[in-house]
C-alpha cells in the first residue's frame, strides 16, 4: 500500500462528545491523500466507539487504542506509526477547515518549506467565533502568505507554539518527540523544530478551528498542573540557548511573561496564585529573565512587581499643611501595575529633589509626588516598562489648571535638554548611585531636576504621553532662579553651557506663566521673567517652539523658532 502524502495524528481522551466532529472535518477535506491515526488514550467513555462509527469503512482512518498515558504519549504513538511524508496534528475536540490540508500542502511543496503555520478560528461553547492570527500581540489577520524568519528568539516567542495549526515534513521532526507525561508539551517541541528550521511558511487564513471553554481543557487549567508550565519554560530556555537564536534573553522574557500571564488568568484560588507567582519569580531569576510584555495590551501587568525586582516603584507622597493626599493615594491604588511601596511624608520645607535622592530600599525606582498630584492608571506601567534599562524616566505631565497645561518635561526638545517638574522625573537606583547627591540636593528643585536629567542624559528615557496630572505648584522666585542658573559655578551646574541654562530658565518660566489666572497676569509674569534674566546676566535663550511669543520677546529672543 503506497504511503500517503500526509499523516494526521488525532489524539483523544474521554472525548466521545467531540471526536465525531473532528473526524467529520477530516472527511470533508478537499485534499484526500492522507491517513488519519486516531489515538484513543485510554478513554473511560465511548470515545473509541464513537470514533469508529464516525469514520466507518473509510480505509484512510485507523484506530489505535492505548492505556492512558497522556497527550504527549498519544502523539508520540502516532509519530512512531506515521507513514506520510508530512505530519499534521488535530486535537480530538477541534476541527480542520475544509482546505486546511490542501492549503498547507500547497504552501509547503511550492515554497520548499520544512513546515507551515496558519491563523486560527477561536470557537466558543456558545457558538461564537473569533479569528486570530496565531501571532501573539497581533491578533488581527493581515498580509499575504509569507515567510516568518525564526533567527530571532523574539519572533519565535510571538508565534503560537501549538502543534496543531501546522504541517511538518516528517524529516524535520525526525526523532524529536513530545515529553511523556508533560503538560504544555507543545513549547519544547516547537522550539526544538524552530532551532532546526530557522523559518516557517505562514498562511494568513483561519484554517484551524480551536474550540475553547471545554471543561478539563489544559489551556484553562487552574490547578497544580499549572506549575508544569514553569518546567517547560526552563526546558525551552535550554533549547533556545543551545539553538543559537538572536536576542535570546529578550525572546525568552517575552515568552515567560506571556505564559505566566496565561497560567495566572484562570486561577481563582488566591493561595495557588501566590505560590505560582513565587515559583515563577524564582524561575525568572534563575534563568536571568525579566517581566517584559513587549507591548502586548492583552497581558495584565498586575503581577509584575512580584515577579521582577526591576518593576518595583517606591512613591513618596509629600504632604504640605492644608493639602489633602487622598486623591493622590487613590490614584496610586488604581495603578494597573501596582506600586511596591507608598510613603507619606510631611512637608518639612525640604527640596523635593532631596526626597528623590534619599537612600532607596528594596524598590528599584523612586518617585516623589506632591499631595494633589494624580497619576493616570497606566502611569507606573509606562514608567517602569518604558524605562527598562534606563537610570531615569521623564514623563509628560498635565497641569490641572492654567492655560498651556501641558509640560513635556523637555526644555529644548530638539537637543533633549530636560527640566522636568520633580514629580515628572522617576529615578532608578543605578542612576542615583552615579549622581553627586549632596551638591544636587542643595540646589533649587528645578535646577536639580535639570542637572539630574543632564548627567543621566544617555540613560534617561522620555515618556511623551501625558500620564500625570500635577496639582498646584509653588511659585519659583524668578530672580533667585535666574541668579542660581547664571552665577553658580559649582561643579554640577558648571556642566551646563550658558545657552542650556537660559533654555531651562525659559522653560520653567513658561510653565509657571501658563498657570497664571488671566492674560494680564501672564503678561506681567513675562515682564518679570525678562527683568530677572537681564538682571542675572543670563544668556538670551535659544528660539524654542514651546515658548510663547510674549515670553520669548520678554526674554530678548526676537527670532521666531523654526
Amino acid at each position: 500500500m503506497p504511503a500517503p502524502a500526509i499523516t494526521i495524528i488525532l489524539p483523544c481522551h474521554n472525548l466521545a462528545a467531540h471526536v465525531g466532529v473532528a473526524i467529520g472535518s477530516l472527511q470533508t477535506q478537499s485534499f484526500v491523500d492522507f491517513e488519519a491515526l486516531v489515538i484513543d488514550d485510554g478513554s473511560r467513555d465511548d470515545t473509541a466507539g464513537v470514533a469508529h462509527q464516525a469514520f466507518g469503512a473509510d480505509p484512510r482512518f485507523r484506530l489505535i487504542v492505548t492505556a492512558h498515558q497522556g497527550l504527549s504519549a498519544a502523539r508520540n504513538t502516532g509519530l512512531d506509526a506515521a507513514r506520510g511524508e508530512m505530519i499534521a496534528f488535530l486535537d480530538g475536540d477541534d476541527a480542520f477547515a475544509p482546505d486546511f490540508l490542501a492549503a498547507h500542502h500547497r504552501a509547503v511543496t511550492q515554497s520548499g518549506a520544512e513546515w507551515s503555520a496558519c491563523a486560527v478560528q477561536l470557537v466558543w461553547p456558545d457558538g461564537g467565533k473569533c479569528p486570530h492570527s496565531a501571532i501573539h500581540g497581533a491578533p488581527d489577520i493581515k498580509g499575504a502568505e509569507r515567510w516568518i524568519a525564526l533567527e530571532d528568539a523574539r519572533e519565535v516567542a510571538r508565534l503560537f507554539p501549538s502543534a496543531w495549526n501546522k504541517l511538518y515534513r516528517r524529516d524535520l521532526i525526525g526523532e524529536t518527540r513530545f515529553i511523556p507525561g508533560a503538560l504544555f508539551e507543545d513549547h519544547p517541541f516547537f522550539w526544538t523544530l524552530a532551532a532546526k528550521a530557522r523559518r516557517i511558511r505562514y498562511l494568513p487564513e483561519p484554517l484551524y478551528h480551536y474550540h475553547r471553554g471545554r471543561i478539563g481543557q489544559i489551556t484553562d487549567c487552574a490547578d497544580r498542573g499549572t506549575f508544569q508550565q514553569l518546567d517547560r519554560l526552563s526546558e525551552v530556555a535550554a533549547i533556545a540557548r543551545a539553538g543559537g537564536f538572536h536576542h535570546i534573553t529578550a525572546g525568552l522574557s517575552h515568552l515567560a511573561t506571556r505564559v505566566i500571564h496565561e497560567r495566572l488568568a484562570p486561577a481563582s484560588d488566591d493561595a495557588l496564585q501566590a505560590e505560582f507567582t513565587a515559583r515563577a519569580a524564582q524561575v525568572l531569576a534563575r534563568e536571568g529573565l525579566c517581566w517584559d510584555r513587549a507591548g502586548a495590551a492583552d497581558i495584565a501587568p498586575r503581577p509584575a512587581p512580584l515577579l521582577d525586582p526591576q518593576m518595583r516603584l517606591h512613591v513618596r507622597v509629600i504632604t504640605a499643611p492644608g493639602t489633602d493626599p487622598t486623591p493622590t493615594l487613590q490614584a496610586l491604588a488604581a495603578q494597573t501595575l501596582p506600586i511596591w511601596k507608598i510613603s507619606q511624608i510631611a512637608d518639612l520645607g525640604i527640596n523635593l529633589s532631596a526626597h528623590l535622592l534619599a537612600p532607596q530600599d528594596e524598590a528599584a525606582w523612586t518617585a516623589v509626588l506632591r499631595a494633589g498630584d494624580c497619576p493616570q492608571p497606566d502611569w507606573s506601567a509606562l514608567v517602569l516598562e518604558g524605562g527598562r534599562g534606563a537610570q531615569a524616566v521623564i514623563v509628560a505631565a498635565q497641569y490641572m489648571g492654567g492655560v498651556a497645561g501641558h509640560d513635556s518635561g523637555l526644555a529644548d526638545p530638539p537637543t533633549g535638554l530636560a527640566a522636568p517638574d520633580p514629580a515628572a522625573l522617576i529615578l532608578h537606583r543605578a542612576g542615583r548611585e552615579t549622581l553627586p547627591l549632596a551638591q544636587i540636593a542643595a540646589l533649587p528643585d528645578p535646577i536639580a531636576m535639570a542637572l539630574i536629567a543632564a548627567i543621566l542624559a544617555s540613560q534617561c528615557r522620555h515618556v511623551p504621553t501625558p500620564c500625570l496630572h500635577l496639582g498646584p505648584r509653588p511659585a519659583y522666585d524668578l530672580r533667585s532662579l535666574a541668579d542660581a542658573l547664571a552665577q553658580n559655578t559649582a561643579p554640577p551646574i558648571a556642566t551646563l553651557p550658558p545657552e542650556a541654562r537660559a533654555a531651562i530658565f525659559a522653560h520653567l518660566a513658561q510653565m509657571q506663566m501658563s498657570q497664571q489666572p488671566s492674560r494680564l497676569a501672564r503678561l506681567a509674569y513675562a515682564l518679570r521673567a525678562g527683568l530677572a534674566r537681564w538682571h542675572a546676566g543670563l544668556a538670551v535663550p535659544p528660539a524654542m517652539t514651546q515658548i510663547g511669543p510674549i515670553l520669548r520677546i520678554a526674554l530678548g529672543q526676537f527670532r521666531r523658532p523654526q
